[in-house]
């Protein structure tokens, strides 16, 4: 285990913890129906099953049968973890032991490179993180207010915690689940993103108790407690904390959402649930369709978008969606085919995809899920490989890519 020291020095030399969703994307996942799971942060909670597979700005990373991670796309720091800075067209494996992975979905803020941060989760329940390329005073690290800001980045795994069960990477910040239940915060903007009442967080700071599952945006974070109660915490400008009336534009307290839920998944600046009779509620920022109701017009209390939902993942600008019987459903920004209907027409409300979905996790231009036969399909922009097809094609429907990925 690593000491306070190293863990500081960490922090210090670059970023801290932030989803996933998912796993239960992230992404975090549910905790009350057995074949669910928080999608898009890449966590593992009392009775949730972990997603194998995460998608972010141009990135992919799955999990196979034998715990291997493997990575592809954009490469231009290394954030890929292959060793080198070229952008892989193919899967890449990078290493062993994984159960879970998550990236962050939406811009991390200052950054003037890349947008990625990766955190995985060994078997033994100890959390590793790299990626990120954001300024240092973010992270405590002092500098010269007179000459150029100092940026760092980790190419290389780093373990920040033991003992976790849950986590999610967010757009600067990491939230994470501990075996007890505890819920803890760290990273970049924790005091708009965390429920944490300051500036930043070098070390993981505690946040809530008898957390299930946790899910984290681009500065909002949602958060399931062992009775089923939804909370949401952070930024609130475009309605992302489910406030009605009187809503503040940023909390540091967790706000009570709803009561009954069952997965939860934060998109960019809009949030999803589901709740134990099945029924997928969304809310916040609506632009481009990703609440599914059938508008654009921002929402700051949740909405009912379908029945009979069993798994969702919320990304940048577009949704994903599983129902009970597998079929898989998709709305929301659709510029580069992410839905996977064979156009580029955004869609307002849910558009069937597929059959057969047992793992889906939307990216922030493109889409993975996993069939029941353990295989991977991908789609959308593809411009730096992140489908993992060998070519540089955008794909407008499925593509199967690999064989062999982990199932519950």
């Amino acid at each position: 285990m690593l000491s306070s020291k190293k863990i500081v020095a960490f922090a210090l030399t670059i970023i801290v913890l932030p989803v996933i969703t998912v796993l239960v994307a992230g992404i975090a996942r549910s905790h009350y129906l057995p074949t669910a799971y928080l999608p898009g942060s890449g966590l593992e909670s009392a009775n949730t099953v972990a997603v194998p597979i995460a998608t972010g700005n141009g990135i992919s990373m799955v999990i196979t049968e034998d715990g291997s991670l493997w990575s592809w796309g954009w490469n231009n720091k290394g954030q890929l973890g292959d060793g080198t800075d070229i952008d892989q067209h193919y899967p890449v494996k990078i290493m062993e032991d994984m159960v879970a992975v998550s990236l962050n979905v939406g811009d991390i803020m200052f950054s003037r490179v890349s947008n990625t941060l990766i955190a995985t989760l060994t078997s033994d329940g100890t959390l590793l993180t790299w990626g990120v390329d954001i300024r240092d005073k973010d992270f405590g690290i002092p500098f010269d207010s007179d000459g150029p800001r100092s940026f760092r980045y980790l190419s290389t795994p780093l373990e920040v915690m033991k003992n976790v069960s849950s986590f999610s990477a967010g757009s600067g910040h990491l939230m994470a689940i501990t075996s007890d239940n505890t819920l803890w915060g760290m990273g970049v903007g924790a005091h708009r993103r965390a429920g944490i009442d300051f500036e930043h967080s070098p070390e993981p700071i505690q946040v809530m108790e008898n957390v299930v599952a946790v899910s984290t945006g681009s500065e909002h974070t949602l958060a399931i407690t062992s009775c089923g109660v939804l909370w949401a915490m952070g930024n609130n400008s475009s309605g992302q904390l489910g406030v009605a009336e009187s809503p503040p534009a940023l909390s540091f307290v967790p706000i009570r959402v709803m009561d009954d839920a069952v997965a939860v998944s934060a998109g960019s600046y809009y949030s999803t649930a589901i709740t134990s009779d099945g029924i997928l509620w969304a809310w916040g920022f609506n632009w481009f369709g990703q609440l599914g109701n059938g508008t654009t017009q921002n929402s700051h209390f949740p909405i009912k978008i379908m029945d009979d939902m069993i798994a969702v993942s919320a990304a940048r600008n577009h949704t994903m969606a599983i129902r009970s019987d597998g079929t898989l459903w998709a709305w929301g920004l659709n510029e580069s085919g992410q839905l996977g209907d064979g156009t580029t027409e955004n869609r307002y409300s849910p558009v069937q995809i597929m059959y057969d979905v047992v793992y889906v996790s939307a990216g922030n231009s493109h889409t993975m899920a996993v069939t029941s036969d353990g295989v991977l399909w991908a789609w959308g922009r593809n411009s730096i490989g992140s489908l993992g097809d060998g070519t540089t094609e955008d794909r407008h429907t499925p593509v199967r890519i690999m064989d062999g990925v982990k199932l519950p």
